[in-house]
């Protein structure tokens, strides 16, 4: 059998947006492996726990950050409590909190969150980000770096009063977007509570956003087990 090796880039360039980012108002992207990606839709969760989740997709992939409170500054992506991760297209979930295979490198999994500005009374969020993420083997990865999301709509249990309403066409993205997640783990996966209280958040504020006249939506609330 022949030995496979992998090459892993590891050198990231800290929370640079390179020039061929373009600088929308709102917006999310960052490079994968050195190409732009930018999200199409997106939005940020905050749950009753004070975690903050911000969802991005460009309607092929998926990428995901996830911190345990919205405090500003650095928050390391390795922490069990923080994630950076991404579903790509063939429904494959590379996470930072996943380890490399030993045959493949002796670097383990980084990147960082850097929170900006958190306004729970205007209801956004902006920041950057970078991350290496492996799948669930650990023989391969992916790079997300110069990423940046600038005033994102922070919708959830920290949103003040005056945050900023949320279209239904927009809500019912979200959820789109966070269901493929739930849909690519498993209650026994590390990453199932974070993924889960996410999903379920999507789907109360479409519930909020929507309305629910035949009570599906809620069903589905009360149908998921987060624990």
């Amino acid at each position: 059998m022949k030995k496979i090796i992998a090459l892993i880039l590891v050198t990231f360039t800290f929370f640079g947006c390179g020039e061929d980012l373009e600088f929308n108002t709102p917006s999310f992207q960052g490079e994968k492996d050195g190409n732009l990606w930018e999200a199409v839709t997106f939005r940020a969760n905050v749950n009753s726990a004070g975690e903050l989740t911000i969802v991005g997709s460009n309607n092929f992939e998926t990428i995901s950050l996830r911190v345990n409170s919205l405090t500003l500054g650095i928050h390391d992506v390795t922490e069990s409590s923080s994630a950076g991760s991404l579903l790509d297209i063939d429904d494959v979930l590379y996470s930072s909190n996943n380890f490399p295979d030993p045959s493949v490198s002796l670097y383990p999994a980084a990147g960082q969150i850097d929170l900006k500005e958190v306004s729970t009374e205007a209801g956004y969020v902006s920041g950057e980000f970078y991350f290496n993420a492996y799948n669930s083997s650990g023989l391969t990865s992916v790079n997300i770096n110069k990423g940046f999301f600038h005033r994102v709509p922070l919708i959830g249990a920290a949103a003040g009063s005056g945050s900023v309403g949320v279209p239904c066409s927009t809500a019912s993205a979200v959820v789109a977007a966070t269901l493929v997640n739930f849909n690519s783990v498993g209650p026994g996966d590390a990453s199932y509570v974070d993924i889960c209280n996410a999903y379920k958040t999507a789907l109360t504020t479409q519930k909020a956003a929507c309305g629910d006249g035949d009570g599906s939506i809620q069903a589905t609330i009360d149908g998921l087990s987060c624990m």
